[in-house]
């Protein structure tokens, strides 16, 4: 039998802790951070491949988000708290979500690894489609299902939060799904962007994306959508007391993470996939040890939908990836 708590009612400065330690002071810390290594004249030194300013971003970002949680949420609840609260009624079900937690950051991380050893701005990615082609194919595909499996990911925690919190839940849902549709969109325009490289060469190419990289689109107006639900994410995860404050802000710190079309890697980017990462596989693991049995035929048929996956795939390697269209 399972136990379904009743939702808690709102609780304004709860709400205004949560977001002043978790959104706040990420924000504050990263913008200062960035301006120090700015007026320092560090902003376009590099190392290991990152802007001084961006690693300085990410240190700042953390340190004060880390110092102001301990001291604001310290004593609410165990820090490193990562609760599944019971199988998830409705789309996208138990074992879905909880295999989504696990296998979407990871393919997200994955991608920022293989990408890793080139810098993160477009016209280097371009350049990149010469020198390392299968590398630079390979880990936009990663990202891109990543950011597919993401959506159940969003779906699943928002229903974790919303058993508690159902207004944080509802947000949490809206914006994340609506800020994945955006970002996948962009996928498929950077997908177009290095296939151009291949088909008109590395100069055209990037003249081409020079000139249209700004270019309006429908979705423009909901650039940022992506980075505004990880902050609702992590305040709904933290108040509903489905992640303790340390997992919270590490989905918070995704808030500063680069969004947009041909965004490569950095320490910055990398770190953020990483903490993701460390929050969500934990949280789908429980998922799954919460999840109610099920018949041995939704087994098969799960299986049989998986192998047939499998097989597409399979037959795309070895057409040599060719498009059936």
């Amino acid at each position: 039998m399972t136990v379904t708590a009743k939702p808690t009612g709102p609780n304004a400065a709860a709400d205004l802790r949560a977001a002043g330690a978790l959104v706040g002071a990420v924000l504050v810390g990263a913008v200062g951070g960035y301006a120090v290594a700015t007026l320092a004249g560090l902003r376009d030194v590099r190392w290991a491949n990152t802007q001084v300013a961006s690693l300085a971003s990410a240190a700042g970002g953390l340190v004060l988000g880390a110092i102001t949680s301990a001291v604001l949420l310290g004593r609410r609840g165990p820090a490193f708290l990562i609760r599944a609260p019971g199988p998830i009624v409705g789309w996208p079900g138990t074992r879905l979500g909880a295999g989504s937690l696990v296998l979407a950051p990871l393919l997200l991380l994955a991608g920022e690894l293989v990408r890793s050893g080139h810098f993160y701005f477009f016209p280097d990615q371009l350049a990149a489609m010469e020198s390392a082609r299968g590398t630079i194919l390979t880990s936009y595909a990663l990202y891109t299902a990543g950011l597919v499996l993401m959506i159940p990911a969003f779906v699943a925690l928002a229903s974790m939060i919303g058993r508690e919190h159902p207004v944080w839940g509802f947000w949490a849902a809206t914006i994340a799904v609506v800020g994945s549709t955006v970002r996948i969109f962009q996928e498929g325009i950077s997908f177009l962007a290095l296939q151009l490289v291949g088909a008109q060469g590395l100069e055209t190419a990037t003249k081409a994306v020079d000139a249209t990289y700004g270019a309006w689109y429908v979705l423009e107006t909901l650039n940022g959508s992506d980075n505004l639900a990880w902050a609702v994410l992590a305040i709904g995860a933290y108040r509903a007391r489905v992640l303790g404050w340390a997992p919270a802000l590490a989905v918070a710190f995704m808030m500063t993470h680069y969004s947009g079309v041909l965004k490569g890697t950095d320490l910055n980017s990398l770190t953020g996939a990483l903490l993701l990462a460390a929050a969500l596989v934990p949280l789908g693991l429980r998922l799954w040890a919460a999840a109610e049995p099920v018949s041995r035929k939704v087994w098969w048929l799960g299986v049989v939908a998986i192998a047939a996956l499998v097989l597409q795939y399979l037959i795309a390697v070895l057409s040599g990836f060719r498009s059936l269209g």
